[in-house]
């Protein structure tokens, strides 16, 4: 994502934030990051798991947390509040937005970074049975069983409008699958998502047979072929 946004590591327009939240953090380091360039702020970051570096700036700290529970932050506690690639984790969009409005000081940001989960070609050369295209309709499909329905910009945009928000703006960049553009940037960002999409793919066995109900050789077929 950063290397969509020419390494800026957000797209709201912040002056000098005093308190800063990550929910779903991952290994930390966008929040470090964060900790790093908003020196004045504090940088909290969430996360189901304690997976995070022990050596961070001193602005910065981690917490154990679940987002789909009642959030233990006061009201109006954030100036900013960040999530990437959370929607696979979330049941409930409705209650996680409205614990960040409501912890969100008026006038701040909230932005959320989610990837499509749909496949697009520039000419035309995607054709429906294209071997990844059907890996990912099938993908989707278990998500929508595990009640965590992929999102779209538009289905993202009027969440964050009924949950209150106002002036919501959409982002939407391109990333290549695979190394092959000549731009360098964009061919860095496409073996980027390429490695990133082959370790999505050794856990998505289990959404075929333990969500599907797949055969282990359909399932396994399935992910050779995409």
């Amino acid at each position: 994502m950063r290397l969509c946004w020419d390494n800026q590591l957000h797209q709201a327009q912040l002056g000098e934030p005093q308190r800063i939240l990550d929910i779903g953090n991952g290994t930390g380091i966008w929040t470090i990051n964060m900790a790093d360039k908003y020196q004045m702020a504090e940088l909290i970051g969430t996360d189901l798991s304690p997976i995070q570096p022990d050596w961070i700036p001193t602005n910065c700290r981690f917490e154990v947390d679940d987002a789909m529970l009642d959030w233990t932050f006061k009201n109006n506690s954030f100036d900013f509040i960040h999530a990437r690639n959370v929607f696979s984790g979330v049941t409930d969009w409705v209650h996680v937005l409205s614990e960040m409005m409501r912890c969100t000081v008026p006038g701040g940001y909230v932005e959320l970074s989610e990837h499509s989960m749909s496949l697009h070609s520039d000419d035309g050369s995607l054709r429906p049975d294209n071997g990844l295209q059907i890996c990912i309709e099938y993908l989707c499909t278990a998500l929508i069983q595990m009640g965590r329905p992929p999102l779209t910009v538009q289905s993202l945009k009027g969440l964050l409008e009924k949950a209150g928000f106002e002036d919501s703006k959409a982002v939407e960049d391109k990333e290549p699958i695979g190394p092959w553009p000549k731009d360098p940037t964009q061919k860095k960002i496409g073996a980027m998502v390429m490695l990133n999409g082959q370790a999505t793919l050794k856990v998505m066995p289990w959404h075929f047979t333990c969500v599907l109900g797949m055969d282990v050789a359909k399932a396994r077929k399935i992910i050779d072929e995409s």
